[in-house]
């Protein structure tokens, strides 16, 4: 590796090298950048890796990405992210990634744009997005001497969103007309679930003298030229890069017309139904499609991929992080959504879990409190949507609320239509004080150590005596972790520690009467509930 060209650090979560979408790509951007390649099964030792990178290209916005994007300090390191399609479709990771510090969105075709666009409003303004094709080694992948026309290849995880079910009813119907059809599957077989299915249906329908499952396939150039046609019936491709090694290799294209499939591909090779599909592999006449193959050359692929890491680095990265647009904005995209304030990686059913028992622990202290709350004044800072106000709203509290999201707001006064619920910051909070004051799961979101302090000041002072504040943090000594140093300049995270809130308790003359520490079941993380009292004023 030469130490003297900058250090790139490409991290394939999901593919290893031998099958990885990066595989061409490694050797010709050796050249300008000391490149290697992970394939992690978990985070240990990913840190250290990254720290040592100066270049880092996330193949897959997956779990290793939200991770070190939301984790790790990135700043002065060029963060690349290539999105395919089944992280959009199939998870939630990248609507969770802090798009600030990310400096290239990459995405491999013109229709995934759309449907991440879509799926992240306002994506284009925070990252630089950037569509790069996948290429073809045109010179690996060539034609060879007439293959086998009943030969019938079918490439791909043999997996639901690849729809095999779809290439056995195209097969079916072609060993009824001609019983020389065969269709030759290759790819691993990711589900169980989809293997019983095909493998009842061959010996149902008599097919096992007619379809061969390979497994993953070393040498696909061979392959593809003892084939007589490439059978595509995928659900969905953000590209589709078998169909253009298939069209390089001579082998004839017959690709499911799946959407977006007409943008792309030539229409006349595109079916929509069993019939289309015979139809098309059993025309003895079909056009050579390598000519289109080589409009896609990997060449093309490479030198568009040096040109953007050797760019500038993506302009919205570096922009002064405003905490009060990125909460109103992720209040806006998961509107009244417990995501828009807890785990983005948790589906709802599991934030619901981990807010039920939070919501355990911060009642039990008001019981005790409080024997009939109704009636007795609530506020609640940092409200959010008001999914907490509504269960104490339900109990018997006079619920008002505050949040600096106008997004959020309006979400809690529809959710309760009794409480009342203003917008302003905490740290200049001008609300009537309250018997019951919640700051929950708000206070780590506080980035500058002054704010901070200040707003602890506005909180206490909220308070009336005898009344009660109830502070939910996350402390990452709960964790065995240690303190935890400053984020890097666009997180949304500051730790601090149990010890720094006693200091400013004792500071402000309030009692931190108890401390409650505890799991939630779904993110796993540990919570610390501080009960804070303000003594009546004849006992301060």
């Amino acid at each position: 590796m030469n130490g003297s060209l900058p250090r790139l650090l490409i991290i394939d979560t999901l593919k290893p090298v031998e099958r990885s979408f990066m595989r061409d790509l490694i050797a010709p951007l050796d050249r300008d950048f000391a490149v290697r390649f992970l394939h992690p099964q978990g985070t240990e030792g990913l840190a250290e890796a990254i720290a040592d990178a100066d270049v880092v290209w996330f193949e897959w916005c997956a779990h290793h990405a939200a991770w070190a994007t939301r984790s790790l300090d990135l700043g002065g390191k060029r963060v690349v992210i290539r999105l395919h399609s089944t992280e959009i479709y199939d998870s939630t990771f990248p609507q969770s990634i802090p798009w600030e510090v990310v400096d290239h969105l990459i995405l491999v075709g013109e229709d995934i744009r759309g449907e991440v666009e879509e799926a992240i409003p306002g994506l284009a303004k925070r990252v630089e997005i950037t569509v790069i094709a996948n290429g073809v080694d045109c010179t690996l992948f060539r034609p060879g001497r007439a293959a086998d026309p009943h030969a019938i290849g079918w490439v791909g995880d043999v997996a639901m969103k690849k729809n095999p079910m779809l290439a056995l009813q195209i097969i079916g119907a072609l060993v009824e007309e001609d019983p020389r059809y065969h269709l030759h599957m290759a790819g691993a077989m990711p589900c169980r679930r989809t293997a019983r299915y095909l493998a009842h249906q061959i010996a149902e329908r008599g097919l096992g003298a007619h379809v061969s499952f390979h497994g993953p396939v070393s040498t696909m150039p061979a392959w593809y030229r003892a084939m007589g046609a490439l059978l595509s019936t995928t659900l969905y491709e953000s590209f589709g890069l078998n169909i253009l090694e298939a069209m390089a290799s001579g082998c004839r294209p017959v690709v499911h017309n799946y959407p977006g499939a007409g943008r792309l591909w030539p229409r006349e090779i595109l079916f929509n139904s069993v019939d289309e599909a015979v139809a098309l592999l059993r025309r003895e006449d079909f056009a050579d499609y390598r000519a289109f193959a080589e409009t896609f050359d990997l060449p093309r692929q490479i030198e568009a991929t040096r040109a953007l890491l050797s760019g500038p680095p993506g302009a919205r990265k570096n922009a002064v992080f405003d905490p009060a647009a990125y909460w109103d904005r992720r209040h806006g995209d998961l509107r009244g959504q417990l995501r828009a304030v807890a785990h983005q990686d948790l589906d709802e059913a599991e934030n619901r879990a981990d807010y039920e028992e939070n919501l355990r622990h911060l009642i039990a202290p008001l019981q005790a409190r409080f024997a009939t709350p109704q009636g007795v004044d609530l506020l609640d800072c940092g409200c959010g949507s008001g999914h907490v106000a509504q269960r104490f709203a339900g109990l018997g509290f006079s619920v008002r609320g505050v949040d600096f999201s106008p997004t959020a707001v309006d979400e809690a006064a529809k959710r309760v239509p009794g409480g009342s619920f203003q917008c302003g910051s905490l740290a200049d909070l001008s609300e009537p004080p309250a018997r019951v004051v919640l700051c929950l799961d708000v206070l780590f979101h506080v980035l500058d150590d002054a704010v901070w302090r200040q707003t602890l000041d506005r909180l206490a002072a909220h308070v009336v005596p005898g009344g009660v504040l109830l502070i939910l943090e996350h402390f990452p000594e709960a964790e065995g972790q240690g303190a935890a140093a400053a984020p890097g300049p666009v997180r949304h995270v500051r730790w601090r520690s149990l010890a720094a809130y006693q200091e400013r308790f004792a500071a402000l003359g309030l009692t931190l009467a108890g401390v409650d520490v505890y799991r939630q079941p779904a993110s796993g993380a540990m919570k610390t509930l501080m009960v804070v009292d303000r003594l009546p004023e004849k006992e301060a």
